[in-house]
């Protein structure tokens, strides 16, 4: 038809929206790693007599509490791992009729909830009558605080072993010491009685 005009085409529909779309992303994992923490005390005694103490409580003297190298007619020749430094009954044999102490360094033990006490031993006595006992004491006046706890004095060990004694919750005070005595009975023995190293308290 003359002069009529095509109606031009619809243009095409836009296209639908498209639907978002979500990345799932995998829950993220956590490792838990417990962390040593680290001891409220700990001594190897290589630094040489850092704030001990000892005590005589008879009237021979014939034991002393001996910081050095073992060197008694058995038992240990060294310390703990082969060191040059141990807590020794005399640094050769020990002697009778002997009650002496050896005292720690004071502590502070408030905070924690339960501690314990780690150290390496050798035990070379004449495993009958002779005795130690580990002690937990106030600083300022030496009161006892918790039950004595023995140790087996009727064991002869053949080299240096970890023990451990829990600490009592009567001693998680600020101002405590840990104390070890060794009382020998009247007999003369050829052996280096009582050694101790590596001393730690940490907590539990």
């Amino acid at each position: 038809m003359v002069g009529s005009r095509r109606r031009p085409a619809a243009p095409p529909p836009p296209p639908p929206p498209r639907a978002p779309t979500f990345t799932h992303h995998s829950t993220p994992r956590y490792e838990s790693r417990r962390h040593k923490v680290p001891p409220i005390f700990s001594d190897d005694l290589e630094g040489g007599n850092i704030g001990w103490t000892t005590s005589v409580s008879d009237p021979t003297s014939n034991t002393l509490w001996e910081l050095g190298t073992p060197g008694g007619s058995t038992g240990p020749t060294t310390g703990a791992d082969g060191s040059a430094t141990a807590w020794c009954t005399n640094l050769g044999d020990y002697g009778p009729d002997s009650d002496i102490t050896l005292r720690s360094p004071v502590l502070n033990l408030s905070e924690l909830g339960g501690a314990v006490l780690k150290f390496d031993q050798f035990r070379d006595a004449d495993g009958f009558s002779d005795a130690a006992i580990i002690r937990f004491v106030r600083a300022d006046d030496e009161s006892p605080l918790g039950a004595d706890i023995p140790v087996d004095m009727s064991i002869l060990d053949n080299d240096w072993n970890p023990a451990e004694v829990e600490v009592p919750a009567e001693a998680l005070i600020d101002g405590v010491q840990f104390e070890i005595q060794f009382i020998s009975d009247s007999t003369g023995d050829s052996y280096s009685g009582l050694s101790l190293d590596n001393f730690e308290v940490s907590a539990n």
